[in-house]
């Protein structure tokens, strides 16, 4: 921005103008002090005069910091001129329309009417009662627990299609046991591959997200991978087992009883006769491999 320009616009501002008075050893010819003097308009006194700056209103003058300063100048300018009084209002006894007793009394009865009717509508009309927040809403306000579920799930497939799960490294063994003569049973290979674990927490960190909904998208990831290489179907002992693989939609049969219950238990001939009835509604899950 010119010089003469930032003077414009700190006048039109109204902060004061502070310019050396006189030219400063090797400094660029200066085009003020022409026109500011030796004292008549330093320090803040007096205006600066605005024929010094390019007339804005010429269409040869391309500097647009020049049109707005002028502008500036003028909008102070205009702001200075002192407004005109405001004309008295006319009094109720130097008013020629003033209005007759009568008519007056006939208005404030007519109004003491119209606000006697108003105030029997407000009375009689009652504010609608709010509705309750729909369970959705409700759902979205409650917040998210991210408390970091502890379970661990132990997987043995066999064959292709078959894959057998427990919550519990100390049934391992009973579920490699019972798994084999189920299979055969119904048809299905008895080739297994070695027993994967599912632990989660997968590492104790508490700064990163571990709560159930991380929780489930890791399980997602390890059935995707066994779904990957010709799993059809799951069958789960456990609670935990049934619980996670049913909210990731694994297909399959499941029970909350762990293995050692449905080979040995007090109810063991019911639980089997409970897992046998599954096994049937899901078998050809595995047959259409």
């Amino acid at each position: 921005m010119r010089e003469a320009v930032r003077q414009q616009y700190l006048q039109a501002m109204g902060i004061p103008v502070w310019v050396p008075r006189h030219e400063l050893p090797n400094a660029a010819p200066s085009n003020l002090l022409p026109v500011l003097g030796e004292g008549a308009f330093l320090h803040g006194n007096g205006d600066v005069p605005s024929d010094h700056l390019p007339d804005y209103r010429q269409a040869g003058d391309h500097h647009r910091g020049a049109h707005m300063a002028a502008q500036l100048l003028d909008h102070g300018q205009q702001n200075r001129v002192a407004s005109p009084a405001r004309p008295a209002e006319p009094t109720p006894a130097s008013s020629e329309h003033a209005p007759v007793p009568a008519v007056a009394a006939e208005t404030s009865q007519a109004a003491a009417v119209v606000s006697q009717s108003a105030a029997g509508e407000s009375t009689a009309v009652q504010p609608a009662a709010k509705p309750a927040a729909s369970a959705e809403v409700q759902a979205a306000l409650t917040p998210a627990d991210l408390t970091a579920p502890r379970f661990e799930l132990h997987f043995v497939k066999f064959g292709d299609a078959v894959v057998w799960v427990c919550d519990d490294y100390n049934e391992l063994g009973n579920l490699l046991a019972l798994a084999p003569r189920v299979c055969a049973a119904m048809g299905w290979e008895v080739l297994r591959s070695e027993p994967v674990m599912f632990r989660w927490p997968f590492i104790e960190n508490a700064r990163e997200d571990q709560s159930a909904a991380v929780a489930e998208q890791a399980l997602r990831a390890q059935w995707n991978y066994f779904a990957h290489h010709g799993g059809k179907l799951a069958i789960g002992l456990g609670a935990n087992t049934r619980k996670w693989l049913q909210r990731i939609e694994v297909p399959g049969a499941f029970m909350d009883q762990p293995v050692s219950e449905v080979m040995q238990g007090e109810h063991s001939g019911a639980l089997k006769k409970q897992l046998w009835l599954q096994l049937l509604e899901v078998r050809e899950l595995a047959n259409d491999a």
